[in-house]
């Protein structure tokens, strides 16, 4: 789309990732490295496997509920996505978390689809295998250069899945403070160790 084929240097995080990462994996001959953060890196094989805070949340959302939720009270973006934010948000940082989503209805249906796709437990099937497919790629890449963000305490990418990230060869991981969007809370650090690891 983009006609970028090669020495592209990819920083992930959350939906980003399973898009980037999938990207990487048709197009292997044009990815020079990959940076992420609390992504999507395997398919949950089980709900035991992902995480115990979010199955809650994610669970009303995947539910008969989560239409509800979302399009008439904006549950994504007013409960979930400052819950996952370590720090307190100030009204202005509110006020534009919610600027796209204002309208009630089909224009917050984006925040109903991405927990609704995301790799649980056999479902849905076809993320599965797009899943599958790049994690196995992931696990088996040792010529491309990768940063793992590490977030802490995370919210997302722990446990099970942190533990599959840590097997994959040429990683470098580096820890910075935070739940989920950890752009809010960590920029300046985030922004350090992807410069410092940066291959030339």
């Amino acid at each position: 789309m983009l006609g970028v084929n090669k020495n592209v240097t990819l920083v992930l995080h959350d939906w980003g990732s399973g898009v980037g990462f999938h990207w990487a994996n048709q197009h292997r001959e044009a990815v020079k490295a990959i940076a992420f953060m609390e992504a999507i890196v395997t398919p949950f094989l089980t709900w035991d496997d992902f995480p115990k805070e979010l199955h809650g949340p994610i669970g009303r959302l995947r539910s008969t509920e989560g239409d509800k939720l979302v399009l008439n009270a904006n549950f994504f973006i007013e409960t979930l996505l400052s819950a996952t934010i370590s720090r307190p948000l100030s009204e202005a940082e509110r006020a534009e978390n919610r600027r796209t989503f204002l309208n009630a209805g089909e224009d917050r249906r984006a925040t109903l689809a991405g927990p609704r796709q995301l790799p649980i437990a056999g479902m849905p099937a076809e993320t599965v295998a797009l899943v599958a497919s790049y994690a196995d790629y992931l696990a088996n890449s040792k010529d491309v250069p990768k940063l793992f963000i590490n977030a802490d305490p995370g919210a997302f990418l722990v446990g099970y899945a942190r533990d599959f990230v840590r097997t994959w060869p040429n990683l470098v991981e580096v820890t910075v403070n935070g739940s989920h969007f950890i752009q809010k809370d960590s920029p300046h650090a985030i922004g350090k160790a992807i410069s410092d690891w940066l291959p030339e």
